[in-house]
């Protein structure tokens, strides 16, 4: 009865935390089979590589859990970079300004989105590659096609400040790991969402506000994607409009279909977006320690969404 009991508790746990699970056993397979990988230094390189790309990965499984999908994520954060680039180099205006300023423009970005999926009805894989399009070009203009680099040192000392072998990236992205965690699993939003993304007609009935959490939803994808768009431009140094666009965005996705968010919505967590993200990178710190060709990772990625998708097909057969 008891190893009874301990089996159903551990698959209980599995079921429940197949991300955290999936992540535990790349990284002992890799500290096994690649001798550079369980080393501190490679560990905190990886914490920095997925720092950022995480904070984007907690909006994507929000909207993803409501059944829709962000394709502009990836041309927000470009848009958003070349905004804090040209005001904090260009016109010379004070970090905290530029920041504010910065996460409001992908906040409007966000409420377009919203606007048009919950108002006026497009699906929101045409709403938001429309205007994902419609962003990058805005950011082309604006820059002129130009990177803005060296930016002011006070700006980058906002992520690139050392703390042991961790910036404070990290420290941030921490913050907004414990922020939306909060906001999706304790507050009546979170449960309101989850309700939404299982059953919209039903929520509607029960006295959801099922269209206010449509709108909010894109609007804090945006966002955080305009908070991945600042962080990135302090990492590299340099502000341009391509600092996102497509293949960030099919990562991002990929992170969170490896946290275990359901395509067909409902179902989502902020640890899930974590863990999905570290394996994502864990997968490319393996492929660049063994000097393996790059275009794999791409493959992989590719390999994971398809297999994603069958799988949510024949669950959703069977129920």
């Amino acid at each position: 009865m008891r190893k009874s009991g301990v089996s159903q508790g551990l698959r209980a746990f599995v079921k429940k935390n197949g991300s955290i699970v999936i992540f535990l056993i790349l990284c002992i397979a890799a500290s096994i089979f690649i001798p550079r990988f369980a080393t501190w230094p490679n560990m905190a390189n990886i914490m920095k590589q997925a720092a950022i790309p995480i904070i984007g990965c907690i909006g994507m499984t929000m909207v993803l859990m409501t059944g829709g999908i962000d394709l502009s994520l990836g041309y927000v954060v470009g848009l958003t970079s070349t905004i804090i680039g040209l005001l904090v180099k260009v016109h010379g205006i004070p970090a905290g300004l530029s920041i504010v300023i910065t996460l409001l423009s992908g906040c409007l970005i966000g409420l377009l989105n919203g606007l048009c999926v919950q108002v006026v009805k497009v699906p929101a894989f045409i709403t938001t590659l429309g205007t994902g399009y419609i962003v990058y070009g805005i950011a082309q203009i604006v820059s002129n096609g130009e990177a803005v680099n060296r930016l002011p040192k006070t700006f980058l000392a906002i992520g690139k400040t050392k703390i042991g072998l961790l910036n404070t990236t990290v420290f941030i992205s921490l913050a907004f790991c414990a922020a939306f965690f909060y906001v999706l699993h304790v507050s009546t939003f979170g449960r309101s969402l989850s309700a939404f993304g299982l059953n919209a007609q039903a929520s509607r009935l029960s006295g959801v506000a099922t269209a206010r959490v449509n709108i909010l939803v894109y609007i804090l994808c945006s966002l955080l994607a305009s908070v991945v768009g600042v962080l990135l431009t302090i990492d590299v140094n340099c502000a341009q409009p391509t600092m996102g666009g497509g293949n960030y965005t099919f990562e991002i996705i990929t992170g969170a279909v490896l946290g275990g968010v359901s395509l067909y919505g409902g179902i989502g967590s902020v640890i899930g977006a974590v863990f999905g993200t570290l394996t994502i990178k864990v997968i490319g710190n393996c492929i660049n320690l063994v000097n393996a060709p790059y275009y794999l990772y791409d493959a992989i990625m590719g390999l994971i969404i398809l297999f994603a998708i069958i799988f949510e097909n024949v669950k959703n057969r069977k129920l």
